[in-house]
């Protein structure tokens, strides 16, 4: 099935983009860097109304191998904690709203899911927000900067 084409209003989200920064506020008002000082991430909009995207949190522990099997139950589990993937499709039902229908997620329990994020796009910085999401046991909304790399 084909995705609906997109709006005119929507187009200037198509592209590769590359996360600057990515903060956010706890519901105390206290400042929160959930993926750490210095995350690092991708973020794919096709025209085809596909989508990815991919954040790794600050200095994330390395297992030493290669292979897949590698890292023992901890490390692993850390690994899981201090990085997100999902990919989909995605919608602008209005100018400044884009939602994600998340396909497939490295949460299982994502898939299905549609994640609408607020957003302001200036030329080549794109601006995402987040619902209030649990960090850390407490509830918090993010706020991620990305810059686009590469238009398609």
């Amino acid at each position: 099935m084909a995705a609906p084409e997109l709006p005119d209003y929507a187009r200037g989200l198509v592209g590769h983009w590359r996360l600057a920064a990515w903060t956010g506020e706890s519901d105390d008002g206290e400042r929160v860097e959930p993926g750490g000082s210095e995350p690092s991430g991708d973020l794919i909009y096709l025209p085809s109304g596909r989508m990815a995207v991919q954040i790794a949190h600050t200095r994330r522990q390395a297992f030493g191998s290669h292979d897949l099997e590698a890292g023992d139950q901890a490390l692993r589990a850390d690994a899981y904690r201090t990085y997100n993937a999902y990919a989909g499709t995605f919608s602008v039902p209005e100018p400044g709203t884009v939602v994600h229908h998340v396909a497939q997620a490295l949460h299982p329990d994502q898939a299905g899911m549609e994640k609408r994020r607020r957003y302001e796009l200036d030329g080549d910085a794109l601006t995402l927000w987040t619902q209030p999401v649990a960090v850390a046991g407490a509830m918090a909304s993010s706020e991620l900067h990305w810059v686009r790399r590469n238009h398609f």
